[in-house]
């Protein structure tokens, strides 16, 4: 096996102390001094590592490829606080894992004396280096200057410790990882834990995220000429696989024990309402939407194949492997009279969000049932009128809709071939070679089996190189919980969360649904209607791609095709970091506050 399986917690029932210090006790020691006293001990603590409250996983409302109903983020509405639970939670959590990994390293000598063998020693020293550069670095990257704690802090050091420049943290974060790197093997023969690769990973990530693009090149390489990892076979498959040699590190659901993580841990919201679910209560975005490009590589205000009235044709593979596709008023099938509803099914059912569209087939017995995945018959069908289909089966019927055991990759190959990729386009170093080990091995990946040549990036001026590694970024990591990061990296974040977040039109009268009697239904239902009989669903016409793969909708808006859900706001002078907590300031006054917090 050659992969990090991330462990569930030995002791599933303790949870983190309510107090506001750095607790500096790792969660799962005796309360005594004693607690490394034999070599089991000090494997439950390296074990309890490996859960999502040490390694942070962002919300998925967070980035712009997700539209949630009613309701905007955070860090997409300007309400973060220094009182914010998940900003107190993050900074505590990391704090929490380091002190523990110190103690751990702290206490070798002492794992020796017991007659702990040198290789699990190394590789003790080579887990806990590698949580330290991963929580330094991900201090770094929200909070910049941050607490550098490197032997083990007593408690009145942690009540009156300053913050550390950014530039010493993420140098020490490196360091920690390049050890880790050191002590650390490729593979795992049985348990998979934290990996050489792993190590690798996460320094080209947190270098990437903080612009040190010669570090991310550097790492990232490393860690593709490892030759351990590779892109698994088929895009849509990754999501819904057993077992990959994608992942890199990752976390695995399990029915048993119903630990489920990011969609699969939250299903109800993104299913369609036929197959039990809450109809897109969390559905892909309009901006997701548009910037998938057309099979000809360019994006869709450029392409001469895109079609505005059939906004799944001639697109990019991977939109229908994200987003679940439907037939327009104006698909060629429905055009021509070939339309077969089995091509539409969906976890049992013909999926149309059409608001004239009263039934659809059920595909167990090809019955016609009521089609509560349209207005037409539910006011909370889907709000954009797409649904996600990413990391969805039919396992979670299985499984009584409760979660299914699907991977959520925290860090993939595909993700570090991008990283590559753009490090060497912001050093100005890209050649043709690398866009074809990385951009190009993606979508050959995508295309796959279509019987379509992929577009083959061909080396370009910078921005214009620039724009396709953010583009597809966007579209290959859509719904894996990078999107904010790299927004925010980017200095991209002004942008998107100053403009709105969009829905379809209001389409419920409040008390009549949709019966093929015009004057039952509210104005915008029927404008909805005609918006669909004209081929403007859910958006019409061509919206503005810019450089970095971003839609303006607005022009939507105007058109009466979509509506503002909601508005957001993001303080380019301040959001760019995270607060420091308050409750860790009231004890500690030596702890400063970053701008205009």
């Amino acid at each position: 096996m050659k992969k990090i399986f991330l462990i569930i917690a030995i002791f599933l029932t303790i949870t983190f102390p309510a107090c506001v210090d750095l607790d500096l006790n790792p969660l799962s020691e005796g309360s005594s001094g004693n607690w490394y006293s034999t070599q089991q001990e000090i494997e439950m603590s390296v074990n309890d590592f490996y859960r999502t409250d040490f390694f942070s996983i962002d919300g998925m409302d967070w980035g712009d490829d997700v539209t949630i109903r009613n309701t905007t983020s955070m860090v997409q509405n300007g309400t973060m606080t220094a009182e914010h639970g998940t900003v107190a939670n993050r900074w505590q959590n990391y704090y929490k894992g380091i002190a523990r990994a110190l103690r751990l390293l702290n206490n070798m000598d002492n794992a020796r004396s017991m007659g702990v063998s040198q290789a699990n020693i190394t590789q003790y020293e080579g887990e806990a280096y590698f949580y330290l550069g991963y929580a330094y670095g991900m201090l770094a990257f929200h909070w910049g200057d941050a607490i550098l704690d490197k032997t083990g802090m007593t408690l009145d050091q942690a009540y009156s410790i300053s913050r550390s420049p950014k530039a010493e943290v993420l140098a020490y974060s490196y360091q920690c990882l390049d050890e880790a790197a050191k002590r650390l093997p490729n593979t795992y023969s049985g348990k998979q834990r934290a990996t050489k690769g792993a190590a690798l990973a996460f320094k080209a990530r947190i270098a990437l995220r903080n612009s040190d693009y010669e570090t991310a090149a550097a790492a990232a390489k490393a860690c593709m000429d490892l030759n351990v990892y590779k892109l698994h076979n088929n895009y849509r498959n990754l999501f819904t696989a057993a077992w990959s040699d994608e992942w890199i590190f990752f976390f695995r659901g399990d029915v048993t024990l119903k630990r489920y993580y990011w969609a699969a841990g939250d299903v109800l919201n993104s299913i369609s309402r036929l197959a039990g679910g809450w109809g897109g209560q969390k559905a892909p975005s309009y901006e997701l939407l548009c910037a998938y490009p057309c099979i000809d590589g360019k994006p869709i205000d450029e392409s001469p194949l895109y079609n505005p009235k059939d906004i799944f044709e001639n697109r990019d593979p991977r939109l229908a492997m994200t987003i679940v596709p439907f037939a327009t008023a104006h698909n060629k099938s429905v055009l021509d009279g070939t339309y077969n509803p089995q091509d539409y099914v969906w976890l049992g059912y013909e999926y149309s969000p059409a608001p004239n569209r009263t039934t659809v087939m059920r595909a167990s017995d090809g019955v016609q049932v009521s089609n509560t995945d349209s207005k037409a018959r539910a006011e909370h069908a889907s709000y954009t009128g797409l649904l996600f289909k990413k990391y969805i089966d039919n396992t979670f019927l299985d499984n009584g809709r409760q979660g299914a055991p699907t991977t959520y990759p925290m860090l993939r190959y595909g993700d570090v071939l991008l990283m590559y990729a753009e490090a060497m386009i912001e050093l100005n170093q890209c050649t043709q070679e690398v866009l074809d080990l990385t951009v190009n091995k993606l979508r050959e990946r995508a295309y796959a089996g279509t019987g379509i040549a992929y577009p083959r990036v061909l080396l370009g001026t910078q921005s214009a190189m620039r724009t396709v590694v953010r583009t597809e970024r966007f579209i290959e990591l859509a719904w894996e919980g990078h999107r904010y990061a790299d927004l925010i990296r980017w200095k991209l974040a002004e942008k998107v969360y100053n403009r709105p977040s969009y829905f379809l039109r209001r389409a419920w009268s409040g008390s009549t649904s949709w019966n093929g009697n015009e004057a039952s239904v509210s104005a915008e239902y029927r404008q909805l209607i005609q918006n669909w009989k004209d081929g403007n669903y859910p958006i019409g016409g061509v919206p503005p791609i810019d450089e970095n793969g971003i839609a303006d909708l607005s022009s939507m808006v105007d058109a009466g095709y979509i509506v503002v859900a909601s508005e957001r706001k993001f303080d380019a002078t301040r959001d760019y970091l995270w607060p420091v907590p308050d409750a860790d300031r009231l004890i500690n006054s030596n702890l400063d506050q970053n701008p205009k917090w």
